[in-house]
């Protein structure tokens, strides 16, 4: 699998079910991420990844360091706050909203174009953010 053919794909995930799992509508408040690895437009690899901060405390930069850490590429999300948002892109990683349903529905979604890049303000209205 060559890294430039590959594109590393997170989605915040209610369990560890895969494809399967349903999308967690809360970013930072996920229990997993859900990798999917892509290439030449299909999944090569799926893995969960746990959200878990190594402190114990809710951060919102926490999952961006994680996730960058990984090696993500692309965030797909249902809606996200700006901060976490603003986390996300100022280390390269790319994200998308809109996404509901199942991990496998989301990657569709994303497949087709059917989510919009978001690129300077979260999409979320929790007051914490």
């Amino acid at each position: 699998m060559e890294a430039s053919n590959t594109t590393r794909i997170a989605i915040p995930s209610m369990t560890e079910g895969g494809l399967e799992s349903d999308i967690c509508a809360h970013f930072g408040s996920c229990e997993f991420f859900t990798l999917v690895d892509i290439s030449n437009g299909k999944p090569v690899g799926v893995n969960a990844l746990s959200n878990a901060s190594p402190d114990g405390v809710h951060n919102c930069a926490a999952p961006a360091i994680l996730l960058k850490e990984s090696g993500v590429d692309v965030v797909i999300v249902s809606g996200i706050g700006g901060r976490p948002l603003v986390s996300l892109t100022s280390k390269g990683i790319r994200v998308y909203g809109g996404a509901f349903g199942r991990v496998s529905d989301a990657l569709q979604d994303f497949s087709s174009g059917a989510l919009n890049e978001l690129s300077d303000q979260g999409t979320c209205n929790c007051s914490h953010h």
